[in-house]
């Protein structure tokens, strides 16, 4: 459910506001109006049209004293987020971010921007925001430098934008110089893009890198999406209805459908679970889970798994087992099988391909290397000596090799 609304505003109320915010300003119409929030009341009186000399002091952060030195440490030192630390004090997740790093400001040796009595912030604390904003900073990093409100700094980012184009001047850069982040603004049909992404079951990390946003405005889209299908009795593919992951979609680690198919032919060919695992280049928790399903499968047929040949332990056969597991280490498994799914299941081309891209990532020649992997694999290295005749007009010697008649 959403926020509850708040009341209509009564022409009491109207009538107070008109009378108290010009003479006594914002904090007078606080005092007077406690049932309405200082927000509510800005707002109202916008709309009125009222105006008041009266200077209030600017707003003060929600978290203060313990609270907010347990919210740096938990940031500073637990490296949890913004909204987790808004969760954990029931504030929001820009309430929290705003007050620790305005904290965090001149603990990290920045200078705050300069501000008056009031609070509010002088001429020479806005010409240095603008020229954070100039130089394509980002909000964040605006915020631990000088110390502002994620608020104050769009507002003056949005009248400064306003201000360079009424007086011809070059737009401002994009924040972060165009870098996907969480706090850049994306597009509507990024959003369409990442949401289709999500409900054929890719993951946040899969889908962020595919439509080129952040993995935070991901999360963000997910977390709304979870709540959306949960009040429709529905569910994100692959996840239960909390949005917590049951099975995964399109895994960089994911087994090959050629990869299950030679495994179930080799299974079908009674060899052993091990020995097919290892020559089908698949984990063997995954074999046996493939063998089960296989035989659940012959099953339901009313036919039976054929039992597997042993071939007994003859000197020489594990190792040739050995060498077929082309790659060595998880980084390597994953490049091997993206290949794998590149060539629709080619595994000789895959096993070529991988070897030339890890020796390339390690700084060696790739056609040696590939060479190198041929003779591993038992190819043997034959001596080729051209036999041509002799050519007669060369000599050796002043005598010619080619003819001494």
């Amino acid at each position: 459910m959403g926020r509850p609304k708040a009341p209509a505003w009564t022409k009491s109320e109207v009538a107070i506001l008109q009378d108290v915010y010009p003479r006594e300003g914002l904090p007078g119409a606080c005092d007077a109006l406690s049932d309405r929030s200082w927000h509510a009341i800005q707002v109202k009186a916008h709309k009125l049209g009222l105006r008041s000399p009266v200077i209030g002091k600017a707003p003060e952060t929600k978290l203060q004293g313990d609270r907010l030195e347990e919210a740096i440490r938990l940031r500073e030192e637990g490296g949890w987020s913004f909204a987790r630390i808004g969760a954990h004090f029931g504030v929001a997740e820009s309430s929290a971010c705003n007050a620790v790093l305005i904290a965090l400001c001149p603990r990290k040796g920045f200078t705050p921007a300069e501000r008056d009595e009031h609070g509010r912030m002088t001429a020479a604390g806005l010409e240095r925001l603008r020229l954070m904003l100039r130089k394509g900073l980002k909000a964040v990093d605006i915020q631990l430098r000088l110390g502002l409100s994620a608020s104050t700094i769009a507002e003056q980012r949005r009248r400064y934008a306003a201000d360079l184009k009424a007086r011809g001047k070059a737009p401002l850069p994009p924040a972060g110089g165009g870098e996907a982040y969480s706090g850049a603004r994306i597009p509507r049909d990024k959003v369409r893009e990442v949401e289709r992404l999500l409900m054929i079951g890719l993951g946040g990390p899969k889908v962020a890198d595919q439509v080129g946003v952040s993995k935070t405005h991901v999360q963000r889209i997910r977390g709304r999406m979870v709540k959306r299908l949960r009040r429709k009795g529905e569910c994100l593919p692959g996840c239960d209805a909390t949005g917590k992951r049951v099975t995964v979609t399109g895994h960089v680690a994911s087994v090959p459908a050629s990869s299950i198919a030679k495994l179930r032919g080799l299974i079908m060919e009674a060899v052993p679970v091990s020995r097919a695992a290892l020559l089908a280049n698949v984990g063997t928790c995954t074999a046996y889970r493939v063998r089960d399903e296989l035989r659940a499968e012959l099953e339901a047929k009313g036919e039976q798994l054929p039992v597997a040949k042993r071939l007994g332990r003859g000197k020489g056969r594990v190792a040739n087992v050995r060498a077929a597991w082309l790659p060595v280490g998880r980084v390597n498994l994953i490049l091997y099988r993206s290949i794998l799914r590149e060539v629709d299941g080619n595994e000789a081309e895959a096993r070529r391909r991988t070897v030339r891209a890890i020796a390339e990532r390690d700084g060696q020649d790739p056609a040696l290397a590939e060479q190198m992997d041929r003779l591993r694999r038992g190819a043997t290295v034959v001596s080729r000596l051209d036999l041509r005749r002799p050519d007669p007009a060369y000599t050796l010697g002043g005598v010619a090799t080619g003819s001494l008649g």
